[in-house]
């Protein structure tokens, strides 16, 4: 073999050899390749990786792939590492509120959806009864940095969750009262019996749980299947 066609095999062997060393520590270390390009979507690309700036000093080193945004590999990649899944969260939420002395006057339903996130139903919700859910379930069992996690990331999607039907009570009793619907709503139909759980006005001031009265019913939307079936009111006004 000529000398010169060696020089120039050896020449490429030393380029491969050190760009397979840059790829290798750039992998192992999450390191910037140092023989590569920054791009303008915060990363730096190699020949063979990409290497993405997180934020906080944090870089992710990946091979590299059609996508550019470090936004999207960063927030994917610490979703992985933080190892959150949408059944451990649905499996907290389900832990507090059969915990004893949980606060169920806000919540009215929790489920995983068909994209995998855990959906919550508030029947008020507005962002600081959202903030004040993910306190009362989160903050004894996972600390303030698992809350943060949840929000930054969207991991739980909250919707409002209540409806409101207006009735006549035909029966009251110590901790309920059955009422026949008079409108339409999205549960019932006129002349529906429902019975709807209570709790009466200490010393029983304003009780006017009366049989006769018409009242206006708000409650979380979720109805116990008995007969007649029930509900759990969140408000009951007195109407004309």
């Amino acid at each position: 073999m000529k000398k010169g066609i060696k020089i120039i095999l050896i020449i490429i062997g030393a380029v491969v050899g050190i760009i397979l060393l840059d790829t290798i520590q750039a992998l192992v270390f999450n390191n910037n390749p140092i023989i590569g390009t920054q791009t303008k979507c915060s990363s730096k690309q190699g020949v063979f990786v990409t290497t993405y700036h997180c934020g906080n000093g944090k870089n992710i080193t990946r091979l590299k792939k059609s996508t550019c945004s470090a936004e999207i590999v960063c927030k994917e990649t610490i979703i992985e590492d933080y190892h959150i899944e949408a059944k451990e969260l649905q499996d907290k939420i389900n832990e507090y509120f059969m915990s004893e002395g949980s606060d169920l006057s806000n919540y009215a339903h929790s489920y995983i959806d068909g994209n995998n996130k855990v959906i919550v139903g508030l029947i008020d919700n507005t962002e600081d009864k959202q903030n004040d859910f993910l306190d009362k379930v989160f903050t004894k069992c996972c600390g303030s940095d698992y809350i943060s996690f949840i929000k930054e990331h969207n991991l739980i999607e909250f919707k409002e969750s209540k409806e409101i039907f207006e009735a006549k009570i035909i029966e009251a009793k110590e901790n309920s009262i059955t009422v026949e619907v008079l409108k339409n709503c999205k549960s019932f139909k006129v002349k529906d019996k429902v019975v709807v759980k209570i709790t009466r006005p200490t010393n029983g001031t304003n009780d006017f749980y009366v049989k006769g009265n018409n009242v206006r019913i708000t409650f979380s939307g979720m109805v116990e299947t008995s007969n007649p079936p029930q509900i759990g009111a969140v408000k009951v006004e007195l109407i004309s």
